[in-house]
């Protein structure tokens, strides 16, 4: 049975609360700060991009919480981010 309630995260980054949002039913990976939208992937994509930081965790189609933790912290150290 597919999951219909996401998977959230949340850190302070500077004084800014940044979300990740996983939804497991389609796959779709959001990073928002406040109420932007700061990126937002569909599978394959998302899968990806989580894989990328989870390890071996549960790899990137059943994240958790510090998955998406680590999620962030990656998103936000790319050249950028924390400009916006």
């Amino acid at each position: 049975m597919l999951r219909s309630t996401p998977v959230i995260a949340s850190k302070t980054v500077g004084d800014e609360e940044i979300h990740a949002e996983f939804l497991s039913d389609t796959g779709r990976l959001r990073i928002m700060g406040g109420v932007t939208v700061r990126a937002e992937w569909f599978p394959p994509h998302s899968w990806f991009a989580i894989a990328s930081v989870a390890g071996y965790s549960r790899w990137g189609t059943r994240p958790d919480e510090a998955d998406l933790l680590r999620l962030i912290e990656n998103f936000m150290r790319l050249p950028g981010q924390l400009a916006k």
